[in-house]
């Protein structure tokens, strides 16, 4: 996935002298450190001796790194052209074999954007003096995501890009997780890094909207990429928790449900001709259920008839008497029906990934899925703005 940039063997020798005024570092352990993606990692550390610290190895790849040391202030770095030089401080900083962190370094103590000024992109042009990395990390770090939309894969070892993309990739709207795949695609080292990240962040269990989002980056994105960029096993997990998710997104047709009642009859949703149906997955001894399942009542007694609604309520305990018990308490008079009856014409739990209780979908007259996992405020909310319609 991220070949490319594992596989550079660029070798550095980076020589820091700290500025100590009335501190001293002596001794101390010093850290040149870098991101990733989301995750910062150290590249190498060094004691600071007679003020200094050498940082030397075989294998460094291009990035934004920062140097640092306890009780003195971090210092960034570019590392890509050179490899080979000295920064040391006396208050102000000075380089010496390195015009690019030069160039940098100047960039940030000449661009005025005060007054809520904003540079035009040629202004950096002339600041990165024709470093490539440096005119992109200058655009990031000035303009954004949308005046840097180069799919340089080096832009993952700044971490100001990271964040500015996880803000895009955790908004919860496809149109705008879209806009990232689309502007970087699944050829680019961004994109993969990126696919492999948000299949993993939306994968979760009991999240509706997740699970919208889930199937829709799988299929428009990874199944035609061709790409592998997980692990076995987790592929194999994708793939099935997808093939669940799938059954219960909006607008999609559940078929009909059949179990038995309290009087050991077959009740099916087949048979339900009001204009929505309420599956309420529950259990005795659910806590949450103890106090949602009565709520609910309360209010299919209430507005049942004025929405023309029906609620299909599935318990999923075998323990039979303790669920007759309950339906008695409560004196509920929907359709009740338990798994410890037999009768039951699919797996439940394992057909609507049923995870925790209680659990719900909202049906059409032609069991299409409206509403899925919803508070009794949703299901008002949406079933009072359909009646007055």
């Amino acid at each position: 996935m991220v070949g490319t940039l594992l596989a550079q063997k660029k070798s550095y020798r980076i020589t820091f002298k700290w500025y100590q005024g009335n501190a001293s570092c002596e001794g101390e352990m010093a850290y040149l450190t870098g991101f990733f993606g989301d995750e910062r990692q150290v590249y190498d550390s060094a004691v600071v001796r007679k003020g200094i610290s050498v940082f030397k190895g075989r294998n460094l790849p291009d990035g934004l790194y920062e140097v640092s040391v306890a009780g003195m202030e971090p210092h960034s770095l570019v590392i890509s052209e050179s490899r080979q030089f000295t920064y040391w401080t006396d208050g102000v900083s000075h380089i010496e074999g390195s015009s690019e962190n030069l160039a940098y370094q100047l960039a940030h103590f000449s661009i005025n954007t005060t007054d809520g000024y904003i540079p035009e992109p040629v202004v950096f042009e002339t600041h990165s003096e024709g470093h490539d990395l440096v005119y992109k990390y200058l655009l990031l770090e000035y303009l954004g995501l949308e005046q840097c939309p180069y799919p340089d894969a080096r832009l993952l070892r700044h971490p100001l890009f990271n964040q500015l993309i996880s803000s895009k990739l955790q908004s919860e709207k496809i149109a705008v997780i879209d806009s990232v795949f689309d502007r970087y695609g699944m050829d680019t080292e961004i994109g993969q890094y990126y696919m492999a990240r948000v299949l993993k962040y939306y994968n979760m269990d009991n999240q509706p909207l997740y699970d919208e989002i889930l199937v829709h980056l799988y299929d428009k994105y990874y199944v035609p990429s061709g790409l592998q960029l997980l692990s076995d096993t987790y592929e194999r997990v994708l793939k099935r928790s997808i093939e669940r998710k799938r059954r219960v997104l909006p607008g999609v047709v559940v078929p009909p449900l059949e179990a038995l009642n309290t009087d050991g009859k077959k009740e099916s949703t087949e048979d339900i001709s009001h204009a929505y149906t309420v599956l309420w997955f529950w259990d005795p001894d659910c806590e949450d259920c103890q106090v949602e399942t009565p709520a609910l009542y309360e209010y299919y007694q209430e507005k049942a008839d004025v929405y023309d609604f029906e609620v299909f309520a599935f318990s999923i305990t075998q323990d039979v008497n303790r669920w007759k018990q309950m339906v008695a308490e409560w004196g509920l008079s929907w359709i009740n029906t338990c798994d410890g009856l037999g009768g039951v014409n699919m797996d439940i739990v394992d057909y609507f990934s049923l995870v925790t209780t209680p659990a719900s979908l909202l049906l059409d007259s032609e069991n299409k899925i409206i509403l899925r996992n919803f508070t009794l405020e949703e299901l008002d909310e949406f079933l009072r703005k359909h009646y007055l319609e």
